[in-house]
């Protein structure tokens, strides 16, 4: 008896994860994850919600620029992932609380002899702290193991699976070799760029073109999920959650309504 007590009363002071899944659009997905310890959940001071431009937010990544061991400079993001991302992050630093940060998860397939038979991890973690925007990129591009795809490793901090670099653009610093304190409110960042070397060795930088929403749309931070929601509004929210799935709601109309139920605000007939 008094070892099962033990084990109980161990599990209970164990810290987990607790994950809430806000974009996934079946290759990548943006988690809000916190930390609890038994039932109580960790404090970490984050600066969330936050509301940051997605433009502004998309131009930040495409400055962000790595080197892998003694490879040559390169940006960090893919091109194709630099408009979802920017959107998608921009929602859930904006739906986020002082406790949760943000975990994207971006997966892309290659083919070979006419057929996808390659899969590749690229991870971020973000949060807000002190007015900075810390973004960390765990791995880059990472080929998938076929026994890891059903679950895939998630970016934490100070942990740095892969040897590579990042290099900080202007408003940007390095916190650590893969993550960067971003001055989010720079000018600088109000356009998206990508890096250019010349054949003398010399680093410049051009304007990339890209379909954008303007620079003052932003999403506005919305309550957190709690455990004091009323049986009305978690029964509103599982409606919603139902819809999203079904294709019935846009992103935006999503997180709006979202925004409404937790604020308790009376919402459409």
């Amino acid at each position: 008896m008094s070892l099962v007590l033990a084990a109980t009363i161990q599990t209970g002071c164990m810290t987990r994860s607790v994950r809430e899944v806000v974009w996934d659009d079946g290759h990548s997905k943006i988690l809000l994850r916190s930390q609890k310890k038994g039932g109580t959940r960790i404090a970490r001071g984050f600066g969330h919600p936050v509301a940051i431009a997605p433009v502004r937010m998309t131009h930040i990544l495409s400055r962000i620029d790595m080197r892998r061991e003694e490879g040559r400079r390169e940006p960090a993001i893919p091109t194709d992932l630099l408009y979802p991302f920017g959107v998608e992050i921009t929602k859930a630093l904006a739906l986020a609380n002082p406790d949760q940060e943000v975990v994207v998860q971006a997966v892309r397939r290659t083919k070979r002899m006419g057929i996808f038979d390659r899969w590749y991890l690229t991870s971020l973690l973000l949060f807000v702290k002190d007015d900075l925007l810390y973004i960390q990129v765990s791995r880059i591009d990472w080929e998938i193991p076929p026994r890891r795809k059903e679950r895939l490793p998630e970016a934490h901090v100070g942990e740095y699976p892969h040897a590579h670099r990042l290099l900080p653009d202007q408003a940007m610093t390095l916190a650590d070799p893969q993550t960067l304190a971003v001055e989010w409110k720079a000018p600088i960042f109000k356009k998206p760029t990508r890096t250019r070397r010349t054949a003398g060795g010399k680093v410049l930088r051009r304007e990339i073109l890209m379909e954008s929403l303007e620079d003052d749309t932003v999403f506005e931070p919305t309550p957190s999920i709690t455990d004091q929601l009323t049986p009305q509004q978690l029964r509103a929210l599982a409606d919603l959650e139902e819809a999203r799935r079904d294709g019935n709601v846009t992103e935006t109309e999503y997180t709006a309504r979202k925004g409404q139920i937790l604020r308790g605000e009376p919402g459409r007939p």
